[in-house]
């Protein structure tokens, strides 16, 4: 008897992406491998609304996605498309999909699948990533850093997020589960932790902080103007 062969099912939902991964317990999460891993701070940091408009050289700077999520959505929907241009550079800063500890858990666990899946596939076409960590509510943090290496460069952006008071100590705590289970070798912060409530951080690990996009044109601004 003959069989009709079928056509192969659609991959409708990008399985593609974490092709090879070893995945955390529960959720399943792609875990980024520590030499996915970039071994040196960046020297430039540039939003990819930004870099994806630059025709020059891009080789010395890392790509970070700390920016609304419709500037970047584009990558999500053809990750291979980006490829050869993310080989231009130095590497890129994990992805950052908002989370917002509002949102629905199922849907706050999604963007935590595909910041991570992204990040994963890109690193495993041998582009040098800094895992950034973002997580939503507290209860989906312990496996959320099951999926990032330890003793490793980790980033964190606080751009916007670190204004008030009551945010500040979220992220001080944040960061001290941060350190106390990943242990990393140093962590980029994509902003500033100005704060004094963050002194005691600075002393248990090194911290790096780079001025936002932003930030910077505001300073070669006042620069020229003096």
């Amino acid at each position: 008897m003959n069989y009709k062969i079928q056509n192969p099912v659609v991959d409708s939902f990008q399985a593609f992406l974490v092709e090879g991964a070893k995945l955390t317990k529960n959720e399943e999460y792609p875990i980024i491998p520590i030499d996915f891993v970039s071994e040196n701070l960046p020297k430039d940091i540039l939003p990819f609304e930004k870099a994806i408009t630059y025709h020059g050289d891009l080789s010395n700077t890392f790509i970070c996605f700390f920016a609304p999520d419709k500037s970047f959505e584009r990558v999500r929907r053809n990750p291979n498309k980006y490829v050869i241009f993310f080989k231009r550079t130095a590497g890129i800063i994990g992805f950052d999909f908002s989370i917002h500890t509002d949102m629905p858990i199922i849907k706050q666990k999604s963007q935590i699948n595909d910041n991570l899946s992204l990040t994963y596939f890109y690193g495993k076409h041998g582009i040098p990533v800094i895992p950034n960590a973002r997580c939503g509510i507290d209860k989906l943090l312990p496996e959320f850093l099951e999926a990032l290496p330890k003793n490793s460069i980790i980033a964190v952006g606080t751009h916007g997020f670190i204004k008030e008071k009551r945010n500040r100590y979220e992220w001080l705590y944040f960061l001290n589960l941060l350190i106390d289970n990943l242990h990393p070798k140093q962590i980029v912060v994509y902003g500033t932790l100005n704060s004094q409530i963050f002194d005691d951080i600075k002393n248990k690990v090194d911290i790096v902080c780079y001025d936002s996009w932003i930030d910077k044109r505001r300073k070669e601004v006042l620069a020229n103007e003096h």
